[in-house]
């Protein structure tokens, strides 16, 4: 009796120790990818920033052809100039905008004042109204007390977003990091690639592999892409519209809207709040007219031209956009709001890979 318990109690020991071993090890790779988190996001807007620029990088490396011969440029090179470009470019735009940036963020500033009583004019306006109609009393003290506690969340709110955004200045340094290792992923990716590939075991799995990664790859080539030239469109459109408008500030809110624009349904809505909030200081009608205007956009952007920039490289319906964006905010503040959306399409892609695989296995049936 003896004899035959004792395997089985060696087997479960050894279970049991198998299972720890695996504990421990998560929760020392978890522990690790927290206290590296910084390294890590920067390795990921690094990644989103070789996706940005390889096509010009792939366009000047070529191959290229003369007649009957053809030639490549050397990558290294070509990312040279590709970076020379880009600072030309942004040199180019901050020469010509920022005179009339400041300009208008200077009167901004001027006017804050005057907005801040204007906008307690509007509380007060709104605190008046229960007992205008004749609401209740309970009603009224309710009111009141969920007024207040809407705008003590809105003004912890805005107090975050001006700490987040004072804090953005401790990652100036990215600002050169990111390039630098820019240059060297472009330059060495497809090496990186080939020798990933060439150390898998088995010929299958290296197609398989190399299936996933292409799709990796296309996925956030389109979700860059996409959001680039979405940012674009909608700070060009905006400021536009809202100088036609007549509105006051519109190069600013342009600016603003554009950068917002990496933000998902958060960054917008923001805007569109501010936006619609200032032209009320200056008239109702420009205010209604902002809100027309902004619902307008945001319908024609969202169902019409952001799929279509999308392509068919990523399939998201805006249900799962949204989702993508609460669970971001809730797990990484900012940052997650920027990250959960192409998380969300990476993991549509794993789970289109795993399905497949599980399609693969499965016997045909007789």
């Amino acid at each position: 009796m003896d004899d035959e318990s004792s395997p089985k109690q060696s087997n479960l020991q050894r279970n049991v120790l198998q299972i720890i071993l695996l504990v421990l090890a998560a929760a020392l790779v978890l522990w690790l990818l927290y206290a590296l988190r910084k390294i890590i996001l920067l390795l990921v807007f690094t990644v989103l920033f070789c996706y940005l620029i390889a096509p010009l990088v792939d366009l000047l490396a070529g191959p290229h052809r003369l007649g009957p011969l053809a030639w490549r440029a050397p990558r290294a090179l070509a990312v040279l100039a590709v970076y020379l470009l880009l600072s030309a470019g942004i040199l180019q735009a901050v020469d010509w905008l920022a005179p009339v940036f400041a300009d208008q963020f200077n009167a901004l500033v001027g006017n804050a004042p005057n907005y801040v009583k204007q906008f307690n004019q509007y509380t007060q306006s709104l605190e008046r109204l229960p007992a205008r109609y004749r609401l209740p009393s309970r009603w009224q003290q309710e009111f009141s007390e969920w007024l207040a506690l809407a705008l003590n969340r809105a003004w912890d709110w805005v107090q975050a977003l001006a700490l987040n955004t004072v804090s953005l200045t401790l990652y100036l340094d990215w600002l050169v990091l990111i390039p630098v290792l820019g240059f060297f992923f472009l330059k060495d990716a497809r090496n990186f690639r080939q020798r990933f590939l060439a150390a898998l075991p088995k010929a299958d799995v290296r197609v398989r592999v190399a299936d996933f990664l292409q799709d990796v790859s296309a996925t956030l080539a389109a979700y860059i892409r996409a959001q680039l030239l979405a940012c674009v469109l909608i700070g060009v459109i905006v400021g536009t519209g809202l100088r036609l408008l007549d509105v006051a500030y519109p190069l600013v809110f342009g600016v603003v809207a554009g950068l917002l624009e990496f933000i998902p349904v958060l960054g917008p809505a923001a805007l569109g709040i501010v936006a619609v909030l200032v032209a009320s200081f200056h008239s109702w009608s420009s205010a209604g007219a902002v809100l027309v205007f902004l619902v307008v956009l945001r319908l024609l952007h969202d169902y019409i031209v952001y799929p279509r920039l999308l392509a068919r490289e990523i399939e998201l319906h805006p249900v799962l956009v949204i989702l993508a964006v609460l669970c971001g905010a809730e797990l990484g503040g900012v940052t997650g709001v920027f990250l959960g959306v192409p998380v969300m399409a990476l993991l549509l892609v794993c789970l289109r890979h795993w399905r497949d695989l599980l399609d693969e296995r499965v016997p045909p049936a007789s």
